[in-house]
């Protein structure tokens, strides 16, 4: 009786522990913290991109925090791309997006996230959008208005435009949403699929892109890899739903959640200056 008794014990101690556990991965805090994997290592410096010189830009964001972008600057009557890209590494790991971009007559600024490379601050939920606000804010400057800028979010980046797009004063031309998801509760169904469903109400309302989709007037484009492992292709689907006749969807056959612009090749840098170009006006492609 004793021995199976302490057994007992043991099961109770041992379930308690794991509950305790679920509790904590579904709580805002520790689900934020695991959102973002930045790669701390300095990025180098902004390379020339066919002829191009690259600048780097440093900003001072609205609670203080000092992050770093990149910025290719084309004549004065080319539309702008704001790019923000995914949860991992740093804006040096994104050079072949400005490249294709900047080659199809596009002025591109690339952000570093706080955290991120030579960026200060942590990321955070709220931070990452201080940050897009104040790239935005920078870019409406350098090129004259916001209707000159489209935003442009990959992955994680998504969030970041459709938060910044829904936040602004000044409406971007557009937005471009490319294999993102719809929430952080619906995120964490996926990863997670054998907790119970109520857990995961503690992270509604976080990283919430339908709610965004749904407020933002601006135009989308919405991109997604049908093979998309990680995110699937359905939440791509239900972001464009969420905007209504202001969305385009373009799913990708074959793509993944990061080899979409390697699979669609130059038809997707195509579709994308496209429509950057029919929103934000300016330069034909070089």
């Amino acid at each position: 009786m004793k021995s199976a008794g302490r057994r007992l014990l043991r099961w109770t101690f041992l379930l308690l522990i794991l509950g305790l556990v679920v509790y904590l991965l579904v709580s805002p805090g520790v689900a934020e913290r695991l959102v973002f994997l930045p790669d701390t290592s300095h990025p180098g410096s902004p390379p020339a991109l066919h002829g191009i010189p690259g600048r780097e830009v440093a900003l001072q964001t609205s609670d203080d925090i000092r992050i770093r972008g990149w910025w290719w600057a084309m004549d004065p009557e080319a539309p702008a791309v704001l790019f923000f890209h995914g949860n991992a590494g740093h804006l040096g790991h994104r050079t072949f997006t400005a490249r294709e971009l900047v080659e199809r007559g596009l002025s591109v600024f690339i952000l570093g996230y706080r955290g991120y490379g030579e960026s200060e601050g942590t990321p955070s939920e709220e931070g990452v959008l201080r940050d897009g606000a104040a790239a935005l804010e920078w870019l409406t400057r350098e090129v004259g208005g916001a209707d000159r800028v489209v935003l442009h979010g990959r992955s994680l980046g998504g969030f970041v435009a459709l938060g910044v797009a829904k936040r602004a004063e000044a409406l971007p031309a557009g937005v471009i949403v490319e294999s993102s998801f719809t929430s952080l509760e619906e995120m964490a169904r996926e990863v997670y699929p054998f907790l119970p469903r109520f857990l995961f109400r503690r992270l509604r309302g976080h990283f919430d892109n339908l709610e965004a989709a749904r407020s933002v007037e601006a135009p989308l484009l919405v991109i997604h890899g049908t093979s998309d492992d990680l995110v699937p292709a359905e939440m791509g689907e239900r972001i464009a739903a969420a905007a209504g006749d202001r969305a385009i969807w373009v799913p990708v056959p074959g793509a993944g959640h990061n080899d979409l612009p390697m699979v669609a090749g130059a038809e997707y840098w195509d579709r994308v200056a496209s429509f950057i170009r029919e929103k934000a006006g300016g330069a034909t492609e070089r």
